[in-house]
């Protein structure tokens, strides 16, 4: 590869070898996103730095790749680690007011424990922060206030909001949740 060859040029090359980077060092973040995605993610933060980039021969340009990489993973970590704090609580808002509805997701029994159990608990938190992570971020915001049981005074202080206004806020944001959990989980698809 010449030092003629654009950084474009140079990630389309080479782009097997950020997947198989992926694929090694992204196995946890590939339950919440496809390794597709991460790599497309990879390439744009690649391709947003290259201007910090200069090409002397392969050996740097795949470190400088690596470090770019490793710093997109980090955040995606840290991404999907802040939507997973607390996100039992949130689990409990699918259910909406009154009755279930009927593809809303129960917390396990406390008293239940077991493999199946733990599994099917990891799995209600990874789709609850898929569908927060389809909310725009001052909805997400709302729907963890929601859960940490900030009322809705506190909610209208923090968005500079009337009290009302901040409670509409709040309701829509909830049912924006609702609706985003109903579509990753797949329960809003058999109704008719």
């Amino acid at each position: 590869m010449s030092a003629a060859t654009g950084l474009p040029d140079l990630l389309q090359v080479h782009r097997g070898r950020i997947e198989t980077m992926v694929r090694f060092e992204a196995r946890g973040l590939l339950r919440f996103e496809t390794e597709e995605d991460l790599v497309q993610g990879i390439l744009a933060r690649a391709l947003e730095r290259g201007g910090s980039f200069a090409y002397r021969d392969d050996p740097s340009f795949f470190s400088w790749i690596r470090r770019t990489a490793e710093s997109y993973l980090a955040d995606r970590r840290a991404h999907w680690g802040a939507l997973k704090r607390r996100a039992g609580r949130v689990l409990r808002l699918t259910q909406g007011g009154g009755e279930p509805s009927p593809g809303s997701v129960r917390e396990p029994p406390s008293d239940a424990t077991g493999p199946s159990t733990f599994a099917s608990r990891r799995e209600q938190i990874g789709l609850v922060m898929k569908a927060l992570d389809l909310l725009l971020p001052k909805d997400r915001d709302l729907v963890r206030w929601s859960a940490d049981g900030v009322d809705v005074e506190e909610t209208a202080r923090r968005l500079g909001l009337g009290y009302e206004a901040a409670g509409k806020a709040r309701q829509r944001a909830l049912d924006r949740f609702r609706k985003s959990f109903e579509l990753v989980s797949g329960s809003g698809l058999a109704r008719p």
